[in-house]
């Protein structure tokens, strides 16, 4: 799934945690879908790709057992 501009995109593995993603023209803005007015985290396009590319290769995994 890509991203659309300046949308918010919700993301969720289990139906309860949920975070929501928006792309604006300058950076990738991160924000909990249960509590939208709590903040944003921003992220350049350069950290999110790093980012990104590190959830593909499993950098951010939990270790087994954790959940």
């Amino acid at each position: 799934m890509a991203l659309r501009p300046h949308t918010w995109t919700k993301f969720s593995s289990n139906g309860s945690s949920c975070v929501e993603v928006m792309l604006t023209s300058s950076e990738v803005l991160v924000r909990n879908s249960n509590h939208p007015d709590s903040g944003t985290v921003a992220f350049t396009f350069a950290e999110w790709q790093a980012h990104t590319e590190g959830q593909k290769l499993g950098v951010f995994d939990l270790p087994a057992g954790t959940l």
